[in-house]
């Protein structure tokens, strides 16, 4: 069925005649007799009383009416929320992120974003890193937020900021009596690390590797800041990323490990195919960057 006929359907009941629909629609009088002879050869029924002098709706054309005004308030609405879902204006938008973006940026972004885009429904979910990359391959998130996926997995990558890893230690303990600190230090050190899925429990675990020096891992903890306050209770020492240090708890002291300089990026991710949501992808993507920008400014 035409939508363009059941326009013309209502026009003409509305106007109540088929001159002033046609200079309505502006259309030629022939073409709107043509709309409803093929409509009505469509439907099977007379829909206008063209017995009077002003047309009349017959009673299948009063029960057309009362569909095709329903119909066509459908697809206006179909087509506004099509529309704002084209420009970013409404929506769903899923983003996955890794604990200690979430902690630093994610209030501020969420305030903003929901300020400017109230109606786009947000899901936020803090992820490890691998269960970041996993959900993003399996369209379960639209963005994550964590340390680069792998190669060939159809995500695209974009760095937003660069962190090395710093040493978190009690403030009583005795390496602080040193003037540096190398790996070789931590080798008899109980270290509390984070889950093996964590990027940085990986890079630690190759550092030590590399050199050759036996890894002491004593706990394992899936949250970054249970390991800072088990740090505080002197449950052993803790290597992780300089940004999840910002606030650390009393009688905790942060100190660099001399012989280990790595730099891990960490960024957006997103799926290499575009996305009907992409415009809020965008958006919160840009508030994003703002804020970690603003944060690198002011340290």
């Amino acid at each position: 069925m035409d939508l363009r006929h059941l326009q013309t359907f209502k026009v003409i009941a509305e106007a109540g005649s088929f001159v002033q629909a046609a200079e309505r629609l502006q259309y030629a009088q022939s073409t709107l007799t043509l709309h409803i002879q093929q409509l009505e050869a469509e439907l099977g029924v007379e829909l206008f009383d063209r017995q009077r002098r002003k047309i009349q709706l017959t009673a299948a054309g009063h029960t057309l009416l009362i569909h095709t005004q329903h119909v066509l308030n459908q697809v206006e609405q179909m087509q506004q929320d099509l529309s704002d879902l084209a420009a970013g204006e409404s929506g769903t938008l899923r983003v996955g992120m890794i604990e200690p973006i979430a902690r630093l940026y994610l209030m501020q972004v969420m305030c903003i974003f929901r300020e400017r885009y109230p109606r786009i429904r947000l899901t936020i979910e803090i992820l490890s890193t691998n269960r970041t990359h996993e959900q993003l391959i399996a369209n379960q998130i639209d963005l994550g937020i964590s340390t680069p996926p792998p190669a060939n997995a159809g995500l695209i990558f974009e760095p937003i900021l660069t962190e090395t890893p710093v040493l978190l230690l009690p403030k009583n303990h005795s390496l602080l009596q040193q003037d540096e600190i190398v790996l070789s230090d931590l080798c008899t050190e109980c270290l509390l690390l984070t889950d093996p899925p964590c990027a940085y429990r990986t890079a630690i675990e190759q550092a030590f590797m590399a050199r050759g020096l036996p890894l002491a891992i004593g706990i394992e903890i899936g949250s970054l800041e249970i390991i800072k306050q088990a740090v505080q209770q002197g449950m052993g020492v803790a290597i992780m990323p300089k940004f999840a240090t910002y606030h650390i708890p009393d009688d905790t002291v942060i100190r660099h490990i001399k012989d280990w300089k790595l730099q891990m990026p960490l960024g957006l991710i997103t799926r290499e195919v575009p996305l009907p949501q992409n415009k809020a992808i965008q958006a919160f993507s840009s508030l994003l960057k703002q804020a970690a920008a603003d944060a690198g400014a002011a340290a």
